[in-house]
């Protein structure tokens, strides 16, 4: 993930958070979609490349 892409990815989730949004606890790598929930798959993207932020 470049720099810049991961700075962004970071500030969506801070604006998210600020908004009221339920605060993610895992994000799928492959599409970057913030997950509440441990999966072993992304429901999105059907990868296995979810990753706590924690």
């Amino acid at each position: 993930m470049s720099l810049f892409r991961k700075a962004g990815t970071e500030f969506e989730r801070a604006k998210r958070a600020v908004i009221g949004n339920e605060e993610a606890a895992f994000v799928c790598t492959s599409c970057e979609e913030d997950l509440t929930e441990e999966h072993s798959h992304c429901p999105h993207c059907g990868e296995a490349t979810v990753e706590s932020l924690e």
